[in-house]
């Protein structure tokens, strides 16, 4: 009988004319005193690489939703015209109304800024009645600074660390949201163009037809839902916005058309875009108008129609299956806010409704989807038989035609 050498390589013919089998590599046990540090800290590192990458990433974002909500639009103009003349059609009417909103906003924000002295002056002497509070908060918090200052050494320098000036902060930032929308418009050309082939390169990346399948079938549910609601809550901001503008309008508030813009951008943030837009609108009032009953007429109407547009409208055109737990807006809205501030407040609500249908779609994710999820299983569950209903008599009527 042949023995075998020790020093067989795996793989090589042995006595009996067969290969080896090669080892099998050993499987790593990481406890979980290991794994939930490393996890905290990739979270916290890619939170640092989002905040580093704002230049690079927020235009990306940007175009990626603007194409989605373009999507139903550009692929009922696609099969008509030419898919570059489509896009170009949306993307230079989307460019008039960025222009149109800058040219509606710049004059009364730039007055706004030269007369903040005495705006805030009116402010202050309307509000005096409920300083006495907080005047007195302001007083001891300022005997305190005195007394510790008092009792610094006198021989210790001071450093004082000089700000740029509001001028040069104003400048910068124009420059980086004007760079920051054009690279976000062309890139939403080039999506919507190419969004035939992004399905078809997607479709080839796997490796067997029931893959192809699958993945195609995900890809087309989360890309026919996100943009049917991004299109949707954007046409019915816009009407949002036209009613606020109508209604300050009549109630003689200065500058309604700001106000109108203003509600449509606010109306992307459920629940906190309200708030905001009935305190703002009510301070403001008590500076147009001399009568307070007057001053109270702008704040009632924005929250009149802010609630009939929330409970009423939104629930009956979009139904409950795309409803969000509003702590998991607050903290999308807080998270996005933080990282990349206005810009990231408002696209904080489409990048959660993303997730949440690629969590619906995606059966290792259905545990997110649940928890993003603000309606009950019940309102799901019935949704969902009426668009199988509804499914089913559109493909008898076929049938029967």
């Amino acid at each position: 009988m042949t023995a075998v050498s020790p020093t067989s390589a795996p793989g090589e013919d042995t006595n009996n004319g067969q290969a080896s089998p090669p080892p099998k590599p050993e499987r790593v046990n990481v406890g979980s005193g290991v794994k939930v540090p490393l996890i905290i800290l990739a979270t916290i590192a890619s939170f640092a690489a989002l905040d580093y990458a704002q230049s690079l990433l927020l235009p990306v974002v940007l175009a990626f939703v603007i194409s989605l909500t373009l999507t139903p639009i550009n692929l009922w103009l696609q099969k008509r015209i030419w898919a570059g003349l489509s896009a170009l059609l949306l993307v230079g009417v989307l460019t008039i109304g960025v222009g149109l909103a800058v040219a509606t906003l710049s004059t009364p924000i730039s007055s706004w800024i030269d007369d903040a002295p005495r705006i805030g002056a009116q402010l202050r002497e309307r509000l005096k009645d409920f300083r006495g509070p907080v005047d007195s908060i302001t007083r001891a918090s300022r005997e305190v600074d005195e007394i510790t200052q008092s009792t610094t050494d006198t021989n210790v320098g001071e450093v004082v660390v000089r700000q740029p000036g509001l001028l040069n902060r104003a400048a910068t930032n124009l420059s980086s949201i004007a760079s920051t929308v054009v690279v976000a418009i062309a890139l939403t050309y080039f999506l919507l163009v190419t969004n035939r082939l992004i399905y078809e390169k997607i479709v080839h990346s796997s490796p067997k037809l029931s893959d192809k399948k699958r993945s195609l079938t995900v890809v087309n549910n989360i890309v026919t839902i996100v943009s049917k609601y991004l299109l949707t809550i954007t046409l019915i901001n816009a009407g949002f916005g036209v009613c606020i503008f109508f209604a300050f309008w009549i109630a003689g508030m200065p500058s309604p058309a700001v106000w109108g813009l203003a509600a449509f951008l606010l109306n992307f943030l459920p629940f906190v875009g309200s708030l905001v837009g009935t305190v703002s609108s009510a301070l403001v009032a008590l500076i147009a108008f001399d009568s307070i009953e007057w001053a109270l007429v702008p704040p009632i109407a924005y929250f009149t129609i802010t609630t009939i547009e929330g409970h009423f409208i939104t629930p009956a055109v979009l139904g409950h299956r795309l409803e969000i737990n509003p702590v998991a807006i607050l903290l999308s809205i807080a998270l996005w806010g933080f990282l990349w501030g206005v810009p990231g407040v408002i696209i904080a609500v489409p990048i959660l409704i993303i997730t949440k249908v690629v969590a619906d779609n995606v059966p290792p994710l259905a545990g997110l989807g649940v928890f993003l999820s603000g309606a009950t299983a019940a309102e799901e569950k019935a949704e969902e038989r009426a668009e199988k209903d509804s499914e089913a008599g559109e493909i008898s009527s076929k049938t029967a035609a």
